[in-house]
């Protein structure tokens, strides 16, 4: 069976690409040639099997969500061990490879995006990319519009296009807070250090050497990663939240917290924010999932 290369379809179909809007479009593209413009949920099998791809191989990926294997052949591998929800997305994600594995190097798309060699994007301009469309595929923002419109901005809304699109909470909060009106960012907080405190182990042999064991600074809640609108402002990776701010009080007391209050989160100034705070049991300890709109 020869696959239909669905990268190299729509860039037929286009002319050329022109711009990140022109590879978002790919995602509407996938849904009406496989007859799914209007659907929900989304069955990614329609869209393999319209361009004859193979069923993805599910095993085991130390370190991988997924991975296009051999484009010519349309070969995928999804990661086993993800739940249902994840694999979902990672397959998405395969499906928008297959685009950015049919683009010319060197051609410049607008807004910074540019394809270098070796294997166009950098790593992680193709990452966001890929995301973001994957996201689109599965929950097609007109969808997603009509929801925040009856919903509103919130959990409650993420949770119904999570139910509805068979996506993790995660992933529909994100795609909820890019949608809407005014500036959302989605932050998912863990207790850490930050790398800079984070000392070099001393060997168990030498530990003699010492009248005391090494110490590091105390624990805190830290920005894990930040995704949001294009008008949210830069959340740095590693920022400490106060511990008198709602989303401290979610992980210390493992409920729901909502409300407006000043955070800094920027490193340089105080700013106005409603936020809502889900905290989660993982890896042994608790991380929070916030909602935030900086109003």
């Amino acid at each position: 069976m020869t696959v239909n290369d669905p990268g190299l379809m729509f860039i037929n179909k286009l002319g050329q690409i022109n711009s990140v809007q022109d590879i978002l479009a790919y995602a509407d593209f996938l849904l009406e040639e496989s007859g799914q413009a209007h659907s929900i949920p989304v069955d990614l099998s329609l869209i393999f099997k319209r361009f004859q791809i193979p069923t993805p191989i599910q095993k085991p990926l130390p370190g991988q969500q997924g991975l296009l294997l051999d484009a010519k052949n349309g070969i995928v591998v999804i990661n086993s061990n993800d739940p249902p929800s994840r694999q979902k997305f990672s397959q998405a994600h395969e499906l928008v490879e297959f685009l950015i594995n049919s683009l010319p190097n060197g051609k410049n798309i607008g807004n910074g995006w540019t394809l270098k060699k070796p294997g166009g994007f950098t790593e992680s301009m193709k990452e966001i990319l890929c995301n973001r469309t994957a996201a689109n595929i599965l929950m097609p923002p007109a969808y997603v519009a009509d929801q925040i419109n009856q919903h509103g901005t919130n959990f409650g809304c993420a949770r119904l296009i999570s139910n509805e699109c068979e996506i993790s909470l995660s992933a529909a909060l994100v795609q909820v807070a890019r949608i809407s009106r005014g500036s959302h960012s989605v932050i998912l907080w863990i207790m850490k250090n930050k790398p800079s405190e984070i000392k070099e182990k001393i060997p168990a042999s030498q530990l003699g050497l010492f009248d005391d064991k090494p110490s590091q600074p105390a624990l805190k809640l830290r920005v894990e990663w930040s995704m949001g609108s294009e008008s949210a402002p830069f959340i740095p990776k590693d920022k400490s939240v106060e511990e008198t701010s709602l989303i401290f009080k979610a992980c210390q007391t493992g409920s729901f917290t909502s409300g407006e209050e000043r955070l800094c989160l920027d490193g340089r100034k105080s700013r106005a924010f409603r936020t809502e705070n889900l905290p989660f049991s993982m890896n042994g300890g608790t991380q929070v999932l916030s909602l935030i709109e900086h109003i």
